[in-house]
């Protein structure tokens, strides 16, 4: 709504000197180029949050939609590289490419929950093989 709101006060500011259409057009190359530059600076932070290094394994998802996976190897100002250790492959990306880094593997908040379902499972089947060992009329 709010981005509506904003592509009809762009149209009707210009609209003495272009048309609706150019307008609407430009405003839309105006949105879109601020929302490349928002997930630019939200890879660049994100890249250099996890640093360079083996340990800083990532899935890189491209803004043509491609996906690459290894570790940071190299972080610069305007580009970062990624190296696949199995492959033998080093791709360079820079931050305006990036859509997306995640981190590879589980994240902390799965890994509790299966532990926490394994344990839970363990208690449960040592509560119903305790009940049946003792037999008695309470379990």
């Amino acid at each position: 709504m709010k981005t509506v709101a904003l592509l009809l006060i762009a149209v009707l500011t210009l609209n003495g000197s272009r048309s609706a259409s150019e307008t609407l057009a430009l405003a839309a190359a105006t949105e879109v180029r601020a929302d490349a530059t928002k997930q630019a600076a939200k890879a660049k932070t994100e890249v250099q949050r996890r640093g360079a290094g083996e340990k800083s394994r990532v899935r890189v998802k491209l803004r043509d939609g491609t996906e690459v996976k290894g570790y940071i190897s190299k972080v610069e100002e305007n580009s970062f590289e990624v190296t696949d250790k199995e492959k033998g492959t080093m791709t360079s990306i820079r931050y305006d490419d990036a859509s997306e880094v995640h981190r590879l593997g589980m994240s902390k908040t799965a890994k509790i929950v299966i532990v926490v379902g394994i344990v839970g499972a363990w208690i449960g089947i040592a509560t119903v093989l305790a009940c049946h060992s003792e037999g008695g009329p309470h379990c």
